[in-house]
């Protein structure tokens, strides 16, 4: 075996969901721009008086039991607190969760940095397998699309999968509930306007996390050959941080360019620009994980779009356009994607686009035994 120690630190906000929403006034409250994430049951219980229905059988919700600066200074009532509010006041407001543990500490699951890598592996190393892409390759399946290419590039079945020698632990290292996190307003930009407010619970910049990747060495032997074949493929694990700087380094040639066209994302582009000129480790890389990661973030992106006419007709087929009606029509070799989700920063009651999501700087350091 061959183990690397993790080091992940975040650059932007990084949000992985839990599949939960938590909704205003009953899994959180708002006060002097915190969140605060209730502990429904204690605030219950100590506000049992006041649990009186009004003429309609409605009986207050958790939140609006909370009246006082005591109140909001009761630890117990709480189970963490963030900084950042939700742009809407109304009851029932939603907010995406993050993915914790059972302590509320948050972490990054290994499948969601292994996800990244298996992205980069692919697309790094198309020009090696070279798999014949047409519309059979991609399948009529939208959760399956492109299982055929993946099957060329990585090994026909999960047995013989290349990615089985690679295993990624959880990324982890925050000890306190809410550690290490924030709200954040989120849009979805085109680039000349912004729609969509989304709101999530991210892990904030500068934020580092451990864990570990292990390559399984025994799975690269000649006995393991014969059943496996995919030993010819060896160095594109050994070439890890490599392949996943080269992936990420083309994005953000593109991402760069698409907002210093954009109106009003100065920041933005600003922060591509010196992402590009940074000085990165053979033993590192840049990679954008998570939600706000895109299209050409979690698909073999540039080599699906080599062929400007096929490529419309999986457009077309998995209706991934989304427009208005006032949107012109798509026409083969318009940009893909049109737009980026982004997160915002609201001052004086506007939203200005401040930062993308999910981008994390990855290093290895092989552990040595002994």
């Amino acid at each position: 075996m061959t183990v690397f120690e993790v080091t992940l630190k975040t650059l932007t906000p990084v949000h992985i969901g839990d599949g939960d929403e938590l909704r205003q006034d009953f899994d959180f409250a708002v006060r002097g721009g915190r969140t605060y994430r209730l502990n429904e049951e204690a605030v219950l219980e100590s506000k049992e008086a006041l649990l009186i229905s009004d003429r309609g059988g409605q009986y207050p919700l958790p939140a609006t039991l909370l009246k006082t600066d005591a109140d909001f200074n009761t630890t117990s009532f709480f189970r963490y607190t963030l900084s950042g509010i939700p742009r809407s006041r109304k009851s029932d407001a939603r907010v995406k969760s993050l993915i914790k543990d059972v302590y509320d500490c948050p972490y990054i699951p290994g499948s969601s940095l292994k996800g990244a890598l298996r992205t980069a592996l692919a697309w790094t190393g198309w020009n090696e397998v070279k798999p014949k892409l047409d519309r059979g390759a991609i399948g009529r399946s939208r959760s399956w699309a492109g299982q055929g290419l993946e099957r060329k590039l990585f090994g026909p079945d999960p047995n013989r999968d290349l990615l089985r020698a690679l295993r990624v632990s959880d990324l982890a290292g925050l000890t306190r509930a809410g550690e290490g996190m924030m709200l954040v307003n989120a849009q979805v930009l085109t680039r000349k306007s912004a729609g969509s407010p989304v709101e999530l619970e991210a892990i904030r910049p500068e934020v580092a996390l451990n864990g570990s990747i292990t390559i399984d060495d025994v799975l690269f032997t000649s006995f393991a050959e014969r059943e496996l074949h995919f030993a010819n493929r060896e160095h594109w694990l050994r070439e890890l941080m490599a392949r996943a700087q080269k992936h990420s380094f083309a994005r953000l040639v593109k991402l760069a360019e698409w907002y210093e066209r954009g109106e009003g994302y100065e920041a933005i582009a600003k922060f591509y620009g010196q992402m590009l000129n940074a000085k990165i480790g053979a033993n590192a890389a840049l990679m954008q994980i998570g939600w706000g990661a895109g299209w050409d973030g979690k698909t073999l992106w540039t080599h699906l779009q080599t062929d400007p006419q096929l490529f419309e007709q999986l457009v077309n087929d998995f209706r991934m356009h989304k427009a208005t009606r006032e949107s012109p029509p798509r026409k083969p070799g318009d940009p893909f994607p049109r737009s980026k989700r982004t997160a915002m920063v609201v001052k004086d009651g506007a939203a200005k686009a401040a930062a993308p999501l999910g981008w994390v700087l990855v290093e290895l350091k092989e552990k040595t035994h002994g």
